[in-house]
């Protein structure tokens, strides 16, 4: 329904005129190397025609964009307008909206401007997105959005219901986050970006002169006593670690830079980020799974990190990088423990009613990891008259077994279900079963020799929930009681609608 059929726009508004001076910068940035050539050729004319045949389709699409958006909020939807030769109107129904994300990077902030996602329950890629609106005006459209909804705080940057500070995390907690996070391959991922940008800007002696002194490290290495280099190897392994880590650490403290969890009504607000300043509310209500994560070193330390699933969103890699994934990115265990019933209302967990998996499953650990140890004992032996050094792990491999069998487990309560896995780092998921949208009982052929399967809980959320080594008649037990809970849980939000007589 558009504002000229039927009822007047609630708002209605158009992009700050920010958004062209942005515009323009992004077309600068495209016309980078035609511009180096103009000014390098002495402002001559073919490279003034060289910019011009490059930069004004792009300069004109920035001017169109900005000239023809139009955003307004009507009764029951939010129409966005866009486009001259080709016009485009998009029409979101406001009870799809579940959020309107504001991001800003410091020039933004500077100028008191953002960008604002729009997130609907259909998942995937971002909605729509308006950048740039002043953050008033994002406020405003939040309003005229969520006003007259309850799950959701209608104003995100001018808080009209008073917020209730649960977590702020200082710049101590967030390098510990990162040193803490196991993310071992930070490292290689700045080594990488480092010799893409050694290849696209390094003239080629340079690059040659480095690849050579990489090349004398190597032979003197190869000409060292085998102890020698050995440590040698051990040494400079244990210097990129630890370089690795130091390097997780600062981008934990950019990424999650001033991180706030707030309580406004019946929505939690989280608020993060140096360069890039992310604020968004959660509903409860959407929140389908959450996961209490710890690696081996949290653990040592009693810390975890605190993530849910929400419907229809599914993130990205580039979103997870961001953050987004996380509710929480550091906080103690029980505290961790403590903020279950506000998230999920009533999840009290008894600690004493933790059921484990069958005792099969250390010996279907043990068997599966004893395969991958007998193939890396025939490529030894063909390789080395050695070959037999590997069947050394052996004891390691069955501690490795109990380890995990020992730490998986659930706990079927009638409202939640929470499944834990991982013996090195570990993962507590916790279920509400109103939010199971299908259960799968599956066995391989290994499990029907063993009498085992497989439980798998499928929500609304992109993780499912698995539970490996499970007796077969238990699983198909438990798998039928999930079903009907679910079902009854589904009755109670969704009555089913009485039948004409």
């Amino acid at each position: 329904m558009s504002a000229e059929a039927g009822a007047p726009a609630r708002l209605s508004g158009r992009l700050h005129p920010w958004t062209l001076a942005f515009g323009l910068v992004a077309v600068a940035r495209q016309l980078l190397i035609p511009l180096i050539y103009w000014v390098f050729s002495g402002f001559g004319a073919r490279g003034a025609l060289l910019v011009a045949v490059f930069g004004a389709p792009s300069l004109l699409l920035a001017i169109a964009r900005y000239w023809s958006f139009r955003y307004r909020v009507e009764a029951d939807e939010l129409v966005i307008e866009q486009g001259i030769a080709r016009r485009q109107e998009r029409h979101i129904p406001l009870a799809n909206i579940q959020e309107i994300r504001l991001e800003q990077n410091l020039v933004q902030r500077w100028l008191g401007v953002a960008r604002a996602d729009v997130e609907t329950s259909t998942g995937g890629e971002v909605e729509a997105s308006l950048a740039v609106l002043a953050v008033d005006d994002i406020a405003r459209l939040r309003q005229g959005v969520f006003g007259a909804r309850a799950d959701v705080v209608a104003s995100a940057e001018t808080p009209t219901i008073e917020e209730k500070l649960i977590i702020a995390l200082g710049s101590r907690e967030l390098l510990i986050a990162g040193l803490t996070s196991n993310s071992i391959f930070t490292l290689f991922i700045a080594l990488g970006a480092l010799f893409r940008f050694a290849e696209e800007w390094l003239p080629e002696r340079e690059r040659e002169a480095v690849w050579g002194v990489i090349a004398d490290a190597t032979r003197a290495l190869g000409g060292q006593s085998a102890l020698m280099a050995a440590t040698t190897v051990a040494l400079w392994v244990g210097l990129l670690l630890a370089l690795s880590v130091v390097i997780s650490g600062l981008l934990s403290l950019a990424r999650f830079y001033d991180f706030r969890l707030a309580q406004q009504g019946a929505a939690l607000r989280r608020a993060y980020g140096l360069f890039t300043r992310h604020a968004s509310n959660l509903s409860p209500a959407r929140i389908q799974l959450v996961a209490i994560e710890q690696t081996l070193l949290r653990r040592l330390f009693g810390r975890a990190a605190l993530r849910v699933d929400v419907a229809g969103v599914a993130y990205e890699r580039d979103e997870e990088r961001q953050g987004r994934g996380l509710l929480v990115p550091l906080l103690r265990r029980d505290t961790a423990e403590a903020l279950l019933p506000r998230l999920l209302e009533g999840c009290a967990p008894d600690a004493q009613a933790w059921r484990p998996v069958s005792p099969l499953a250390f010996r279907r650990g043990v068997i599966r990891r004893s395969v991958w140890l007998a193939l890396a004992t025939a490529a030894a032996f063909w390789w080395s008259s050695y070959g037999w050094l590997p069947l050394a792990l052996f004891p390691a491999v069955a501690l490795v077994s109990w380890l995990d069998c020992r730490a998986r487990g659930y706990l079927a309560a009638p409202d939640y279900w929470l499944v834990r896995q991982g013996w090195a780092n570990r993962v507590i998921y916790v279920v509400p079963t109103r939010n199971i949208q299908a259960v799968v009982v599956s066995q391989t052929p290994f499990d029907r020799r063993l009498g085992l399967a497989t439980l798998t809980l499928d929500t609304a959320g992109p993780t499912p929930v698995v539970i490996r080594d499970v007796p077969v008649a238990e699983a198909e037990a438990l798998g039928g009681r999930v079903a009907r809970q679910a079902e009854v849980a589904a009755q109670g939000l969704y009555p089913r609608p009485a039948q004409a007589v």
